[in-house]
């Protein structure tokens, strides 16, 4: 099992561009520049969802990646200020800046910052945590302003869990995956049945999300011997996804790890022929070297620009200008991002 992957990297990157182009297109219909039946078609089918597969990618990617990092040697301390430094700064960055941004351009009072949702100060814990926007998605009133979405508090979550998970997948892998299976078998049975757990869709929840993580976990130790049938079962369930035009029976969060792995699987083998272009592949890196800072600052850009063509009639080529926008503003934004955050934690 090697250190690093170039398929990862192309992997972490794709996912990325359809979890922002889902955002970029939907705010067309929040704004009313588009009506959803007009645009839906570009992020979702009868059986898939690209934001749904992006998103499951990126927590298949950071088990992956996790177990890689420490597959020789692990500190739990080492660890937590890693994830500390990495995760936590930049989003206290972004969200000093975006406050400061909402207060100079009027849409927040600094007399009542979070209006009229009831906020108890002592939930600013939350944002502390980096979960803010997370706990929120429950109906608990948060000092959240969005950044990072649920996705990031999940994740924190996750990674606190992940010494406990390193440790059972080392000793028994097949076993732990096996539990995780039955888990989450289970948990998407019992979910509408659950009280409070419910009150988000299962795509947002720990309890099913952790699942993509731990598979990731597991999937990363078969990378180089990957056997040619998986990889054509992975090309005719990414197929049978695309081209059946009717909604395959079964709850919707059992196909999204399928899909995932599918698409997982097939990266993998192709991750030779990735290694043959390296010019390209270090663009890649570059670019997936800022994916979190981008994803961090994307929706806050994305509301601010959309919010100028409200419930206006945008042209075709108006709404691609509003995109382009949007993707060089967030680019511009997640590189300083980056340098400013590497400048603070260069000692550390």
């Amino acid at each position: 099992m090697k250190k690093r992957y170039n398929f990862m990297n192309v992997l972490r990157v794709l996912s990325m561009v359809a979890i922002v182009f889902y955002h970029m297109i939907f705010t067309l219909y929040i704004y009313g520049i588009r009506q959803l039946s007009s645009i839906s078609f570009f992020f979702s089918n009868a059986n898939m969802h690209i934001a749904k597969i992006g998103v499951g990618l990126f927590f298949m990617l950071s088990g992956a990646g996790l177990m890689l990092s420490s597959s020789n040697s692990f500190d739990s301390k080492t660890f937590y200020k890693k994830r500390f430094i990495k995760i936590l700064i930049p989003f206290y960055i972004v969200y000093i800046c975006y406050l400061f941004f909402l207060l100079a351009s009027r849409q927040i009072s600094i007399s009542n910052p979070f209006g009229d949702r009831n906020v108890n100060p002592l939930s600013f814990i939350f944002t502390i945590l980096g979960m803010d926007a997370y706990v929120d998605s429950f109906g608990i009133p948060t000092c959240s302003l969005g950044i990072g979405e649920w996705f990031l508090g999940c994740l924190i979550i996750i990674y606190l869990l992940y010494p406990f998970l390193r440790t059972a997948m080392i000793k028994n892998r097949i076993l732990t995956m096996g539990i995780a299976t039955i888990y989450y078998v289970l948990i998407l049975i019992c979910y509408s049945y659950i009280p409070y757990v419910n009150k988000v869709p299962m795509y947002t929840n720990l309890l099913v999300k952790i699942y993509d993580f731990i598979l990731g976990m597991f999937l990363v130790h078969y990378i180089d011997r990957i056997p040619k049938l998986s990889v054509f079962i992975s090309l005719v369930t990414c197929a049978a996804f695309l081209f059946i035009p009717v909604t395959l029976p079964g709850i919707n969060s059992f196909q999204i790890p399928a899909q995932c792995v599918a698409v997982f699987i097939i990266f993998a083998a192709l991750d030779k022929y990735f290694a043959k272009a390296p010019k390209p592949m270090k663009i890649i890196e570059k670019i997936s070297s800022i994916s979190y800072e981008y994803f961090l600052i994307h929706h806050c850009v994305i509301l601010e620009l959309s919010r100028q063509g409200q419930n206006t009639s945008y042209s075709n080529m108006n709404i691609a200008v509003l995109f382009l926008e949007e993707i060089i503003v967030t680019i511009l934004l997640a590189l300083v991002l980056k340098k400013v955050c590497e400048l603070i934690t260069k000692k550390h």
